[in-house]
């Protein structure tokens, strides 16, 4: 079995490592490496089985993770090029760091760049999946099926890759803000903390269930609920009233536009 190393051990590698154990892969083909942390590439050890392993372990391994922050990527890097042989398939997380930064790091290399989200912690995660210039179809393949292991992923253009970042990557916090302010409400309203967050949480469940069993487009499953003159369709109009869907659009591109100021430095 080929080896994949992971270099860095922090939230975002352990969900990906997380799915590879639950869908079959060894936690000993699974090297981490975390030179600055040895604790927690214990935690990783005991978690999920994976192999602690020094810089040069990443000879080992056809696939290499980079797991890294990426500010942190200038100063990292020229610790793991000697051992990142030529034609190794490499996967970058990092935002803002484009794959001609990653090619350079690492010269020879295959390079792949992926936007997860953290959903991939529970096996839900979406992830978008660019090529660089030196990755062919299959590298791609390759890298959708080690993130399909926690969810869904889709190959786009790197171009693509902001929006990816505005879609699914921080899309969850959007999501958890509503959740946040239907609770709010509910309790400034009068319900018992306990019971507003319990059933607010249980209603983005609920939908996203529905969404993702019926396979019916968001609009359809709206419609149902809305009756003609009824109560939801109050709520609507008062979403659309104070710019709900120009909110939303807003942080969307709120969110590329610092993506892209990030990656310019």
């Amino acid at each position: 079995m080929s080896k994949i190393a992971f270099i860095g051990s922090g939230s975002m590698a352990r969900a990906i490592i997380s799915g590879l154990v639950k869908t079959g892969t060894a936690g000993e083909d699974i090297l981490v490496i975390n030179p600055n942390n040895p604790r927690s590439c214990g935690e990783v050890r005991e978690l999920y089985g994976a192999a602690p392993a020094p810089a040069e372990g990443v000879a080992e391994a056809e696939v290499v993770v980079v797991a890294v922050k990426p500010q942190s990527f200038p100063g990292a890097y020229p610790a793991y090029a000697p051992y990142v042989k030529p034609g190794t398939l490499v996967v970058s997380i990092m935002a803002g760091i484009p794959t001609t930064a990653v090619e350079e790091a690492f010269p020879g290399a295959r390079v792949v760049r992926v936007m997860p989200n953290l959903a991939l912690a529970v096996g839900c995660g979406a992830s978008g999946v660019a090529p660089g210039r030196s990755a062919a179809g299959e590298d791609v393949e390759r890298v959708i099926g080690i993130f399909s292991a926690g969810g869904a992923a889709v190959a786009v253009d790197e171009s693509q890759i902001d929006d990816i970042g505005a879609l699914s990557g921080s899309g969850a916090a959007y999501v958890y803000y509503l959740v946040e302010n239907l609770r709010d409400a509910a309790i400034e309203a009068g319900i018992a903390p306990e019971a507003a967050a319990l059933l607010a949480k249980q209603t983005l469940i609920g939908a996203a269930r529905q969404l993702e069993l019926e396979d019916e487009p968001p609009e359809e499953l709206r419609r149902r609920i809305t009756s003609k003159k009824g109560t939801t369709e109050a709520a609507i109009n008062a979403l659309d009233g104070h710019g709900f869907g120009a909110a939303i659009r807003a942080c969307y591109e709120a969110n590329k536009r610092r993506s892209r100021e990030l990656a310019g430095g």
